[in-house]
């Protein structure tokens, strides 16, 4: 009598092998994209010490809200570009008050393909809307989508964020 496999066990072989590659896909999709959270938060961290940095040697960034607004800012830009951050940021926008500005990445990206964004509050007097001198530093995170909005809330979605207070 010859012995062989019968269609059962050969299915549940099979079905068997098939729940471990799926579960093996799985984890390593996890692994993957906490790999992915790992490199954006390092990348984070390299433009907070040029940040930091700039801060010993100059201080907080405070900008008048005058004419001048622009002009500041693009100084100080320069300086934190040439000396300080270890990618190229340019200006994307200016409040209209003209009491924080918004910089994003030029060429450099997180590992989802988005530019990097920073958001300076410049304003130097007092008022409950701005921190004088606050840095925030973000990736819009796994969904490519930010959570700006929610900022002030501490709520940050999926965003990867690196907070600098001022000094």
């Amino acid at each position: 009598m010859k012995k062989a496999f019968t269609l059962i066990e050969i299915l549940a072989v099979t079905a068997l092998c098939g729940i471990l590659i799926v579960s093996s896909a799985i984890s390593l999709n996890k692994v993957w994209q906490n790999n992915q959270i790992d490199v954006c938060e390092s990348e984070l961290r390299e433009i907070v010490n040029g940040f930091k940095s700039y801060f010993v040697d100059y201080g907080n960034i405070i900008i008048s809200d005058d004419t001048n607004y622009e002009t500041g800012l693009n100084k100080t830009l320069d300086t934190l570009n040439r000396l300080y951050l270890p990618y190229e940021f340019t200006v994307e926008s200016i409040a209209d008050n003209k009491r924080s500005a918004s910089l994003i990445s030029k060429l450099k990206t997180d590992p989802w393909k988005e530019k990097f964004k920073i958001h300076v509050y410049t304003y130097g007097g007092e008022d409950r809307e701005s921190t004088s001198g606050l840095v925030v530093v973000s990736s819009s995170g796994v969904d490519t989508k930010s959570s700006l909005s929610t900022y002030k809330d501490s709520n940050y979605g999926d965003d990867i964020v690196a907070i600098i207070e001022p000094n």
